[in-house]
């Protein structure tokens, strides 16, 4: 027996297996790489938002009381002491690469300006000095010449107390020694106690502030103000650059002194695969450094704690992500299980298909001598050849889509062979362990086995322990941090398979009692169909173990998408307020508001006022909103926001006020805020005023004229603004780009929103899965129709000799196939709509929905059921095609086949 003879007298049947095989292949390994990637590119967007000062590695220790470290090169070897004690997984996302910002140095901390030798001295400044690696090559002289060596002078004139004083040279910034008056030439002295000089050489500029080194020293770019509460003056701080010949005067005895080592990360070199080994070995790095004794700076070995602090927020960057991430990957783990279930499941089709176009020539063989072995290898053959060539096609391609390629992409095509050949070799091992022995599937039910029986029970207990599991433990475990259970993250996987189970076994009683209806009507057609249906073959019933998952699938990717996006839209409203609002701090313009009321799509604006103030005499303070609530209602109106109902009016001139629960035990009580007002508690707001307040406790909310009915004006502070298509850019031009105003829109953010790292991979994954588990449930139907399609003919030839019309023999084909894919769809749609909550809190998505948590899966099937009913009408229509196209052949070709 040749197996080209068999692939090419079926070469249909052959050509659908392998379309089948490169579309699993396809996407078995293309999804994996496309979702890696996604998540790559999230990650990566994570750390480019992310300060280097945050991210990059950073070794610091004070200076000791004499110099330790005095020369360039003595911290270029620092630097390579402290890589080289890096673990491995963190060595390798080092960028070592021209431009990185890795770099080393020296600074000194909080010197303060104690005179000028010229005069003129300002309080309240403080300038520090600095010797950083690279910092040369990344800015420009605008006036002025770099520092040079320092120098030692005996005595000062004019400053008889400054003696063996060292006068170091340092550059500024250009913006500093405008802001802080300290022009090129003047001469600093810098600490009370064992002063030194400074000179000022120089000014620069950066040639890239945008540079991710600034990062780490904006302080040598920018003035840093600080005010303290007992001041009323402002602290203005800055580092100047000095140079490496200043590093042998420098010491922890006279200055506070850190030698700094900044270890830079390379961003793109960080994925989703090395995160996890990169946070641990950052911990291992942290307790090296702090037991290494061959570091730069020497220290007593009885202390035995080095002095070297590790400085870096990356752990933490990264294991945020990591917990955003275990969540995308559990949908995508459902997403792609459902899709590749379905998948493999056609694909168990197309063989069943090719081996019931083969039966007849096997059998044949059979009844003539040949051995089992023989009709098992020719058959498994003829599969192998038509499958092999497909999935290393399909595996090639995989390569031309971007992304990284993970084990399942190099397992996944050998385990789609393996099975399928597993498969068509114990199928045609089953069929032919008896020669001829031909059956009527049709016309008795066959029992399943206890194995079988058994098999199912257990796959049904794991999944519902799994749910279990699922709620209570969550996806990772309670101990460290460990990844996702694999188990846990096939749970709900199972639970579509064990619910297609459990309707595999149970549609057939309700069926029997349809057909024990029909069989009392005049017409023979729902009868035969029906009883067709409940009797179905195993072949037949297949299709519920692909359906099933795929409309599950849908209708939870629908479910949860529409949750997502809703908890989405509803973070902007609260984020916002509005369609759009304004404020300030102090009282708006008129002509800003009437340059606000101009703006296109502005329709309505409603005055607020904001501000802090004293509640009663003591201490206590309170948030104050004035706002006309019963306006600010209808501004709402159609927005997810349901603000509280305006306080009843009290008699004669009392100031009624809602108050946040803490200020609901005093009855009526003073404010100190524009004017000192008696206001009166006239309900109790509990959730606050999402947008226009941020906080619960403390808050009040009073009338928007109650300045007025206390005897003084009122104040607009904020614009609570309704309309649509708002450009927030036009907004803000407005207000005329003021630093000290808000501008917000609901536009913005719910862009915001929505451009959460992985939230937008999710959105598209459940669309195009969607799609794609529609073409396969059509392509499931069509097949499994395909395969019954000689004897369904047959059957139905001799059914119109007895008077059958080709109208009727077409509905009782689709009213073979129908009530199982009614069934399977009903299934589907109430276990699509149950997974949500099955799943619980197990799958948080509160990350991709501005930290709100998304628990609400309130039940709006209008568009699930829509899903399942569309999904359920391309399968219906395919079964109606097939028998279309099958009416039309002639009575004496279907009464030939297999004779």
């Amino acid at each position: 027996m040749n197996p080209l003879l068999l692939l090419r007298v079926h070469r249909g049947a052959a050509t659908v297996l392998a379309l089948l095989a490169l579309s699993a292949t396809l996407l078995v390994c293309a999804l994996p790489r496309a979702f890696e990637r996604s998540y790559d590119d999230a990650l990566h967007g994570v750390l480019d938002d992310t300060a280097a000062s945050l991210t990059d590695v950073t070794v610091e220790v004070r200076a000791p009381s004499t110099s330790a470290l005095g020369t360039e090169n003595a911290f270029a070897a620092g630097d390579r002491h402290f890589r080289g004690l890096l673990p491995a997984p963190v060595a390798q996302v080092m960028d070592h690469g021209p431009g990185a910002d890795s770099h080393y140095g020296a600074k000194t901390i909080g010197t303060p300006v104690a005179g000028r030798l010229e005069g003129g001295a300002r309080p309240y400044q403080y300038v520090d000095m600095a010797w950083l690696s690279g910092a040369n090559r990344r800015i420009r002289y605008v006036a002025g010449a770099p520092p040079g060596a320092p120098v030692t002078l005996a005595r000062v004139p004019g400053r008889p107390e400054l003696t063996d004083v060292t006068l170091f040279e340092i550059a500024l910034s250009k913006q500093a020694s405008d802001k802080m008056g300290i022009p090129i030439g003047a001469t600093l002295i810098l600490g009370n106690s064992r002063p030194s000089l400074a000179r000022v050489t120089g000014l620069y500029q950066a040639l890239n502030p945008r540079d991710r080194y600034w990062q780490h020293n904006n302080d040598l770019l920018t003035v840093t103000v600080l005010r303290q509460p007992n001041l009323d003056a402002e602290e203005l701080y800055i580092t100047g650059l000095t140079s490496p010949q200043s590093l042998a005067k420098l010491s922890g005895e006279a200055r506070a002194l850190r030698y700094l080592w900044v270890l830079g990360v390379q961003n793109r070199a960080l994925t989703a695969r090395n995160a996890a080994p990169v946070i641990d070995g950052i911990g291992a790095y942290l307790r090296t450094i702090v037991t290494d004794a061959n570091g730069p700076i020497t220290y007593d070995p009885q202390i035995r704690i080095a002095p070297y602090d590790l400085d870096t927020a990356l752990p933490q960057v990264l294991g945020k992500f990591l917990d955003r991430l275990s969540t995308a990957q559990t949908l995508m783990f459902l997403i792609l299980g459902g899709l590749i279930t379905v998948a493999v499941g056609v694909l168990a089709l197309a063989v069943q298909l090719l081996a019931e176009r083969m039966r007849s020539g096997l059998t044949l063989a059979r009844a003539r001598g040949a051995s089992l072995r023989q009709i098992v290898l020719t058959g498994t053959g003829a599969v192998t050849l038509a499958l092999v060539p497909s999935v290393l096609a399909g595996y090639c391609l995989t390569f031309a889509f971007p992304g990284p390629a993970t084990p399942i992409v190099h397992l996944g095509p050998l385990l789609i062979t393996l099975v399928t050949i597993a498969f068509t070799a114990a199928r045609l091992a089953a069929g032919h362990r008896s020669p001829i022995e031909d059956r009527r599937d049709d016309v008795v039910a066959r029992r399943p086995s206890p194995r079988r029986i058994a098999l199912e029970v257990v796959v049904v207990v794991l999944a519902l322990a799994g749910a279990y599991l699922l709620r209570t433990r969550g996806l990772t475990t309670q101990a460290l941090r460990q990844g996702a259970d694999p188990f846990l993250m096939l749970v709900p996987a199972a639970l579509t398979v064990a619910a297609a189970l459990i309707t595999l076994r149970c549609y057939p009683y309700p069926l029997r009692l349809i057909v024990w209806a029909a069989a009392r009507a005049r017409s023979a057609v729902p009868f035969v169909g029906l009883t067709l249906a409940a009797r179905a073959r195993s072949v037949t019933s297949l299709p519920v173990l692909i359906l099933l998952p795929a409309l599950t699938v849908s209708v939870y990717g629908a479910v949860v998408g529409g949750a997502l996006e809703q908890t989405q839209r509803l973070a902007a409203w609260q984020a916002t307020g509005a369609a759009a609002r304004v404020e300030a701090s102090a009282e708006l313009p008129t002509d800003v508001v009437e340059r606000v009321r101009r703006v296109p799509g502005v329709q309505q604006i409603l005055p607020a006022d904001k501000g802090i103030a004293q509640v009663g005499l003591g201490g206590r303070t309170a948030t104050v909103v004035a706002v006309d609530l019963d306006a600010y209602r209808r501004i709402l109106a159609g927005s997810p926001l349901d603000p509280p109902h305006a306080a009843p009016g009290l008699p004669g001139a009392a100031i009624p006020a809602l108050v946040s629960p803490d200020l609901a035990g005093m009855s009526s009580f003073e404010i100190g805020w524009h004017v000192r007002m008696k206001l009166t508690k006239a309900g109790v707001i509990r959730e606050g005023l999402p947008g226009v307040s941020f906080t619960v406790n403390n808050l009040i909310v009073v009338p928007y004229d109650a300045s007025k009915r206390a005897g003084f004006r009122t104040f607009t502070t904020m614009l609570l603004i309704a309309g649509q298509d708002i450009d927030g850019a036009k907004l803000k031009a407005a207000t005329g780009n003021r630093r000290d105003i808000l501008v917000s829109t609901f536009d913005e953010s719910l862009r915001q929103v929505t451009a959460t790292p992985l939230a937008g991979t999710i959105m598209t994954s459940f669309r195009v899965v969607t799609a794609a588990l529609a073409v396969y449930a059509l392509l499931t139907v069509i097949i499994a129709l395909v395969i019954g399609a000689a004897e369904r003919a047959r059957a139905l030839s001799y059914l119109r000799t007895l008077g059958l019309s080709e109208r009727q023999a077409s509905a009782l084909t689709v009213l073979e196939i129908t009530p199982l894919i009614l069934l399977t769809a009903c299934a589907g749609l109430l276990l699509g709509l149950a997974l949500p909550a099955a799943l619980g809190p197990a799958i948080d998505l509160s990350a991709y929905a501005g930290a709100l948590t998304v628990g609400d899966y309130r039940l709006s099937p209008t568009t699930p059921v829509l899903l399942a009913a569309g999904l359920a009408a391309v399968s219906v229509l395919g079964a109606f095609l097939h028998a279309r196209f099958g009416a039309h052949r002639s009575l004496g070709s279907a009464l030939r086949v297999g004779e």
